[in-house]
């Protein structure tokens, strides 16, 4: 009898070890799969926050990036490559692009080809007693047909300095510009800085640049400007090998350097006294600005006038 109560009771109490390492196998279990899920959790999250941190820079990368191109809005694709995002236009202000300071001749360079003819053209830095040439150089562009609206409205002509390859481009603007009675002038073809090619580079500038303004306007061109005001002993020979004058400026309010309207009619209004020639650039900020430097020149008593082959 006492033996089978101590079976029995040894048989009780491992029913309850089992029972006890069940609990414990079960309390074991759920921890581990509580940090399994946990660990998931945090992964998932992880995850997510990496692609809202990757998906904003995407964003703010398309909202913050410099639009460099005058013509056109630039096309991206959004973070998920599904539709295109058109970032605003704004203006390019680039120095190098641009006609700057008081051009003066430069040396030839000893190491390239040069003529050896000695020129002695004299460009024209300035106009009449009394008088006031606006040139406008770099066009046609996009925007040189509200350009030409803007001058009809306020009565002005101006002298163009065009490029061979924009003509080509935007020949309407050509043919308007001539038929509004504007002086049109050549400024080379794809602007490059004369003084750092030989003859014949700059003779094959030229060349090529006249003969695609030819192709829209086919009456005689008489002005050149040359890119940056950069000139030497060969461009004046090829200026004057081509029948043409050569015309640069006295003043430059550096419409270039600024977006704002009201900043280009200050630096043109400060400076201008009678014989001015101001170079300014077809950019919108200048557009928006002619008409009230328009008024400010005449205001002071001075005539707008063009530039011709005739003016000393």
């Amino acid at each position: 009898m006492e033996e089978q109560i101590l079976n029995i009771f040894c048989e009780d109490t491992s029913m309850q070890t089992n029972k006890s390492k069940i609990n414990r196998l079960g309390v074991i279990s759920a921890a581990i799969l509580m940090l399994l899920t946990a660990c998931e959790q945090t992964s998932l999250t992880s995850t997510v926050t990496t692609h809202e941190v990757i998906e904003s820079s995407m964003i703010e990368n398309q909202t913050t990036a410099p639009n460099t191109n005058i013509e056109s809005d630039p096309i991206v694709l959004d973070s998920k490559n599904e539709a295109p995002l058109v970032l605003p236009q704004k203006e390019e202000v680039t120095k190098d692009l641009y006609e700057t300071g008081k051009p003066k001749e430069e040396p030839v360079l000893t190491n390239l080809l040069h003529s050896t003819k000695n020129s002695t053209l004299k460009p024209i830095y300035s106009v009449g007693k009394g008088e006031v040439a606006i040139t406008i150089d770099d066009g046609p562009t996009s925007h040189t047909e509200e350009l030409l609206k803007v001058l009809r409205a306020n009565d002005t002509k101006v002298t163009f300095f065009f490029l061979g390859q924009n003509a080509l481009s935007y020949p309407q603007s050509v043919t308007t510009a001539v038929y509004d009675g504007h002086e049109v002038g050549y400024h080379s073809n794809s602007h490059p800085k004369l003084t750092e090619m030989d003859i014949n580079g700059q003779k094959k500038e030229f060349e090529i640049g006249l003969g695609n303004i030819n192709k829209v306007d086919h009456n005689l061109i008489t002005l050149f400007r040359p890119p940056y005001g950069a000139y030497n002993n060969d461009t004046k020979v090829l200026t004057e090998d081509h029948n043409m004058k050569m015309v640069l400026w006295n003043e430059d309010p550096r419409d270039w350097s600024t977006s704002d309207p009201s900043i280009v009619t200050q630096h043109v209004l400060s400076q201008v006294q009678q014989g001015s020639i101001i170079v300014l650039h077809d950019r919108p900020s200048t557009i928006a600005a002619l008409p009230e430097i328009i008024k400010g020149i005449r205001k002071k008593g001075l005539k707008l006038v063009t530039i011709t082959k005739d003016k000393k």
